[in-house]
């Protein structure tokens, strides 16, 4: 631990249970304490910097007042995904070096290395990746219907764990270079079943990958992305919509009872994406206000709009710069309030295309969403 003139906290050291490694935190006053909120869980942490690592409280739970959002999160990959990857590491730079961002939500699919562009880059700037795999599923999806976590079919379950492994593969050795894998967010995949099955398929799954990430990550915390779960006559095709074979609350209820069964390692999270509620054409304020009140830690919350249709709201990452997107800066704003004043500490991000009406450009989406986001955190 290192206290820093600039009046900041740096915490590397290990405390009962749980860390947090590389983190900067505000010192609140000038009576020489700073608050640490840890990211895994709810936990504070009060430090005398007069004496480092002197350990003057520890709180099993996070008193509200000291709630905080820890980290903000640019999805930047759903505006820039498309282009070359030596624009892409440009962005990124930018990103922390104008913007002060250097926590990026990101996908990685099986088999599928990040370009070493992005890989030197993300290194040099210390970053920390929320990693999604609902892109793997919507990929093989497509052409394996039964395919996921949640498949009742051993050979549908087995194949979406070893991609998993193949993910864990790469996270590892990104980790070796010294970029943080913050989260890994995984879900169900489609339904095509009853859901009793899908719900044991998907217990099984957790516990074995919570194993695997608690071995290999051992400072990455797993977590569950609610996506719509529309039934399959619903007039949005897949991967649009359609993507889940389990509700939101069968889902919260699934990683309950595998939080009860590990015995090692981070209590799974759940992550929410803003726009996928949209698209299960849930209010998604309420819905958050639900979940931070249920039984399973909530890892963070991914805001963008989602794109209209005569059929209803797709699965396209509009931002609040559509108004037709559903989502609005007032919500961003009025998440961000309900958060801190929650029990937990969580990240908040946003991750936004540049699809509206007439297509924006991508420094309009991107630096719309950073002044959003200094404004929520």
């Amino acid at each position: 631990m290192v206290y820093r003139p600039d009046q900041r906290v740096l915490l590397v050291a290990d405390f009962p249970g749980r860390y947090e490694i590389n983190r900067f935190v505000e010192i609140l006053d000038r009576t020489h304490r700073a608050i640490v909120a840890v990211s895994d869980g709810g936990f504070v942490l009060e430090l005398d910097w007069r004496n480092l690592g002197c350990q003057l409280e520890w709180s099993p739970t996070l008193d509200q007042s000291l709630a905080m959002i820890t980290e903000k999160v640019l999805g930047a990959y759903a505006a820039i995904g498309t282009l070359p990857p030596t624009d892409q590491a440009a962005w990124y730079r930018r990103a922390a070096g104008e913007w002060g961002i250097n926590a990026f939500e990101i996908p990685i699919l099986a088999g599928q290395a990040l370009p070493d562009e992005l890989v030197e880059t993300f290194a040099d700037l210390g970053a920390s990746l929320v990693v999604t795999m609902v892109a793997q599923w919507a990929g093989r999806g497509q052409a394996h219907p039964t395919y996921g976590l949640a498949a009742p079919g051993a050979a549908d379950r087995h194949s979406a764990l070893l991609d998993i492994c193949s993910a864990l593969q790469h996270c590892t050795e990104l980790e070796g270079k010294g970029i943080r894998i913050r989260n890994l967010a995984v879900h169900t995949g489609c339904k095509s079943a009853e859901t009793i099955a899908h719900a044991i398929a998907f217990h099984q799954s957790l516990i074995e990958i919570q194993q695997r990430v608690a071995e290999v990550l051992e400072h990455t915390v797993l977590c569950v992305e609610l996506t719509d779960h529309r039934p399959l006559e619903h007039a949005v095709p897949f991967p649009a919509a359609k993507k889940a074979a389990l509700t939101s609350d069968e889902v919260v209820q699934t990683v309950a009872a595998v939080n009860r069964q590990i015995s090692s390692g981070s209590p799974v999270q759940i992550e929410i994406n803003w726009g996928r509620l949209l698209v299960n054409g849930d209010e998604p304020l309420p819905q958050l206000e639900r979940l931070l009140g249920g039984a399973v830690p909530l890892a963070g919350v991914i805001l963008s709009g989602a794109g209209a249709s005569p059929d209803g709201y797709m699965d396209s990452h509009n931002s609040h710069l559509d108004p037709d997107s559903g989502f609005s800066a007032a919500d961003g704003i009025a998440c961000a309030r309900v958060l801190a004043d929650s029990a937990q500490t969580c990240f908040i991000g946003m991750k936004c295309s540049v699809k509206a009406p007439d297509e924006l450009s991508v420094e309009t989406v991107l630096e719309a969403q950073v002044e959003l986001l200094d404004q929520m955190a």
